[in-house]
């Protein structure tokens, strides 16, 4: 039973006086009714698809620009994904849209790089693929630092999938813009070393170890952003590394003296008499000062314009100059930034070269992207050889050549075969400019020297085998005694891998001894009769021979050169020189560009090197008359590929016959029966009439 003093409680609350207090308002009474009110509004969005746009460009959902734009910025994923997807429908629909309205679209959708959700940054990946390789360089240029600044955001995202899609981003600004965006390197190489860099400060200041660095990429996305970052490297360094000319290499190499840089060009016409000169090009040999005439009066120009033009002159080259030396010094910090983590890849994938048969996959697609960012960081931190104090790169060698060369025994399929190919020549590349650098050192440790003396000799052997040349070891009588013999093995390089592997042979023939130089150039000229007469590298390899041949046999051989003469290389070579008519005759006019190099190559040989004989110059000249025509009985008058060759290479041959000293009768005849069927020759007239005479 509830106590009494309760009871009278409770009653008491049911009728409570409230007192009131002064500065207080008075309550109301419970019984009365609140008369306040809030009034709202409802905004009903009109439906697109009742609205006339008759007049208006629309997608397929009846959708304008303006619409999509503002739909970009949407709070919900599945509404910004459908308008990236109507706004490449509209455009796919007016595409005269594009370049009147980039602006907006640019500004409007740039900054789905940083989108939260994979699907709506792959959609906007696919739209720009598909937009911004049609525009032109003028019309990107100006968005192009847009696109970077959220590029290189998303790069530095919190979340790894947002990073992995930055660098698609950045591949193809540098397929597209690569001028444009090599400009953002001090902006974009620190991302990059932020996302590959090993030593990485975490949040309580100290350093993560090399191990766990590697595990924090999966395979997938360190190979995505290894790939994105030698793109990267290979755009911006490509004011010193490429070059149209596959052998760039020997561009600087010349036999004449020093003395005759200094005149200005010359222009020699067909005949071989008299030298024209192009009326607005300066005086041939006003640097010489023989008729006391300078350059600017002869040209028209006064000398305050002359100075001028000089003036213009230097500071462009010193600008040049100054942006070559920015070059060399962000790459030389990106080598020493980037070689920990890189190492430390190769060592993780270098696993792959233990295997009984190498196959394809992402551990030797690492080791190749490994391979081509150190080869573009060394070409261009270092030009010509690598020192020895670079330590980080003489290690880095010492690991290749425990399985050097890579899948010499077991290759799984062709696309491996390539990648082991290209691995092979670069770390042959990296031997041969340590060796560079060795002998370019003072003094030098004893058992480092024996070291890379070893790695060359291997080196050696593997570009004879690549070129087709195997040694094979064979007894020599009932003894233990046994000599190399050099067999000819058959061997198939594509142009690039070739042309890489050109350059070498050419580094090795300047750094090693005068045996192995000679080597090479057999295994050269080995591969120059091996290959097909179509392909490019038919071109290259007299190109090459060419240039070597003009390097040791000139009449004013260049300092430095090579003394392969006393090697009884000079019968070798005259051989390979004299097969060159040969050679024209099988391409005909199926690689003009080989022929040309073989025709130059005959022109070089009679009017400036002294490689051939007087009697062997006479054999060139019996093998020149198939060029032209001969008689061949039962048949008659068969025509060489003279004929059919295009005026300028027309001309080198002629030019070639011309420095013949004792032009044979039957040459000068065969010359006279193929022109006489060709009625125009007024280009090569004159020549012909001096040659004939």
């Amino acid at each position: 039973m509830p106590k009494a003093s309760k009871k009278q409680q409770r009653k008491a609350e049911d009728f409570k006086k409230v007192k009131l207090k002064v500065g207080k308002k008075k309550a109301p009474p419970s019984n009365a009714t609140d008369t306040s009110f809030t009034s709202k509004s409802i905004v009903l969005a009109e439906q697109s698809i009742s609205v006339d746009k008759s007049s208006e460009l629309t997608n397929s959902r009846n959708l304008t620009l303006k619409d999509l734009l503002s739909q970009l910025r949407h709070y919900s994923t599945p509404i910004r994904k459908d308008a990236v997807a109507g706004l490449a429908d509209l455009l796919a629909r007016y595409p005269e849209i594009i370049r009147a309205e980039l602006g907006p679209i640019i500004e409007g959708s740039v900054r789905l790089i940083v989108d939260n959700e994979p699907a709506v940054r792959r959609i906007l990946l696919k739209l720009y693929s598909s937009l911004l390789p049609e525009l032109p360089p003028r019309d990107l240029a100006p968005f192009v630092p847009l696109i970077v600044i959220f590029a290189c955001s998303a790069m530095t995202h919190i979340l790894d999938d947002i990073r992995a899609d930055a660098v698609r981003f950045l591949d193809l600004l540098s397929e597209i813009a690569p001028r444009s965006v090599s400009q953002f390197a001090s902006k974009i190489l620190p991302n990059f070393f932020s996302l590959l860099e090993t030593n990485t400060p975490s949040s309580d200041g100290s350093r993560v170890s090399i191990n766990s660095r590697t595990t924090l990429l999966t395979l997938g996305n360190r190979l995505s952003i290894m790939r994105s970052c030698y793109n990267y490297l290979a755009v911006y360094t490509s004011p010193l590394t490429q070059t149209s000319d596959p052998l760039w290499f020997m561009a600087n190499q010349s036999s004449a003296p020093a003395a005759t840089s200094t005149a200005a060009h010359i222009d020699i016409n067909c005949s071989l008499s008299h030298l024209y000169f192009h009326p607005n090009d300066p005086a041939p040999f006003a640097a010489l000062n023989l008729f006391d005439e300078t350059v600017g009066a002869h040209s028209g120009f006064g000398k305050e314009a002359t100075s001028e033009d000089g003036q213009d002159q230097k500071d462009t080259a010193s600008g040049t100059v100054d942006a070559h030396a920015e070059i060399r010094a962000q790459c030389k910090e990106a080598l020493a930034r980037l070689f920990p983590f890189l190492q430390a890849t190769w060592v993780e994938s270098a696993t792959v070269f233990s295997q009984s048969q190498i196959s394809s996959g992402q551990s030797l697609e690492l080791c190749v992207f490994v391979m081509q960012i150190l080869q573009t960081l060394w070409r261009t931190a270092y030009a010509g050889f690598i020192p020895l104090s670079e330590t980080n790169l003489v290690g880095f060698l010492r690991r290749c050549m425990t399985h050097f060369p890579f899948g010499s025994d077991s290759v799984g399929d062709s696309e491996a075969e390539e990648a082991l190919l290209s691995l092979n020549i670069r770390v042959s590349e990296l031997v041969a400019m340590i060796h560079l650098g060795a002998a370019q050192s003072g003094s030098v440790d004893p058992t480092t020297l024996a070291e890379i003396a070893k790695w060359s000799k291997r080196t050696v052997k593997f570009v004879q085998m690549a070129m087709g040349i195997k040694s094979k070891r064979q007894s020599v009588g009932a003894g233990t005694s046994q000599r190399v013999e050099q067999v000819a093995v058959g061997a198939s390089l594509n142009h690039e891998s070739f042309a890489e592997l050109l350059l070498v042979v050419w580094q090795l023939m300047h750094g090693l001894g005068q045996k192995d130089a000679e080597q090479l150039l057999v295994a050269v000229m080995h591969y120059a009769g091996s290959c097909q007469l179509a392909s490019p590298s038919k071109t290259l390899c007299v190109r090459f021979l060419s240039k070597i041949i003009e390097l040791q046999w000139s009449r004013s051989p260049a300092g430095g050169a090579l003394d392969l003469a006393k090697l009884q290389l000079s019968d070798m070579v005259a051989d390979w020189a004299l097969g060159l008519p040969k050679l024209m005759w099988q391409l005909r006019d199926r690689n003009l560009a080989a022929s040309t190099a073989a025709a130059e190559t005959l022109r070089l040989i009679g009017q400036r090197t002294r490689l051939l004989d007087a009697a062997a110059l006479d054999t060139l000249q019996a093998s020149l008359v198939t060029l032209f025509c001969v008689s061949v009985p039962g048949k008659g008058t068969v025509f060489g590929p003279f004929r059919q060759y295009p005026p300028t290479l027309q001309r080198t041959v002629l030019e070639a016959v011309s420095y013949c000293p004792r032009r044979s009768e039957k040459l000068s005849l065969a010359i006279r029966a193929c022109l006489s069927e060709i009625t125009s020759v007024s280009s090569i007239g004159a020549l012909v009439e001096e040659i004939l005479v």
